[in-house]
């Protein structure tokens, strides 16, 4: 993990048999904290989902389906960092608060992305701030 760019990247293992393949995406003996709210999101290709960041939220994301770039920046530090993320190579990827974050479909079909967070989404206090990271 950067010092400067708080992000947290753990592989994960993909169990196989007959009838398809299953990860186990978050535990929270690893995490050490409470998960709160879970989303399923699609995104098209070329299309991208966040350009914002957090004051309070930490996220994990877990790429179910296709191929994507998901673009940090620590809004104090500028520090950046450019993560290929795949389903074919599952991985966990932590964002903690105040990292820009945008997730950028690379591939041919849709991607789908699963969030975590820590906090329930409040639509009169969203804790969301636009951040253009990536175009």
């Amino acid at each position: 993990m950067a010092k400067s760019l708080k992000c947290k990247i753990k592989k994960l293992k993909i169990h196989r048999d007959e009838r398809g393949w299953l990860v186990e995406m978050v535990k929270e003996n690893e995490i050490k904290t409470r998960i709160k709210q879970v989303y399923v999101a699609t995104i098209e290709p070329g299309k991208i989902r966040g350009n914002h960041y957090h004051l309070k939220r930490r996220e994990w994301f877990f790429i179910a389906k296709g191929e994507v770039k998901i673009f940090l920046e620590d809004i104090k530090t500028k520090k950046r960092k450019v993560l290929k993320v795949s389903s074919k190579t599952p991985k966990l990827i932590t964002i903690f608060p105040k990292i820009a974050h945008a997730v950028k479909n690379t591939g041919k079909e849709t991607a789908i992305l699963v969030s975590a967070q820590d906090t329930v989404y409040d639509p009169k206090n969203p804790d969301t701030f636009q951040y253009s990271i990536c175009k």
